[in-house]
Order: C-alpha cells, then structure tokens, then sequence
C-alpha cells in the first residue's frame, strides 16, 4: 500500500479494545540502502512509538492492537 506520510499526521489512534490512545505526531522511518520503511507512530510528548507492526487498519482512524497484558 502507497500512502502520503502527510496523510498520516493527526490521525486519532484507538485501540482494539476500542481505547484513544492519541494522534499521531510524528512518524518515525528507517533508512537502509536507499529504501526506508515505517518503523513507530510517535505520539505527542511520547519517547517511544507505537510499532508499525501493531497497526491493523488506516482509514478515518488508525486502528492498532491493544498491548496484552
């Protein structure tokens, strides 16, 4: 899938339990021999992103899977 990073920004991100966790603030990339690829979807004040690999769906929400506890 093909998407603006652009589009991304300030999407409001809920989890699968059906909590708001935030919007996104920044999204992080990783650059490797030319090619880059999502790594983290920052949060406003947040050191740490949400990893790429817990987003199951991006429309009008990013929808994420929620942390197991």
């Amino acid at each position: 899938m093909v998407m603006r990073l652009s589009k991304i920004y300030g999407k409001q991100i809920y989890n699968t339990r059906g909590n708001y966790v935030g919007y996104v603030d920044e999204v992080l990339i990783e650059i490797d021999e030319g090619r880059g690829r999502v790594i983290a979807l920052a949060l406003p004040g947040e050191k740490v992103g949400i990893p790429y690999e817990r987003v199951l769906a991006i429309g009008d929400i990013i929808l994420v899977k929620a942390k197991e506890e």
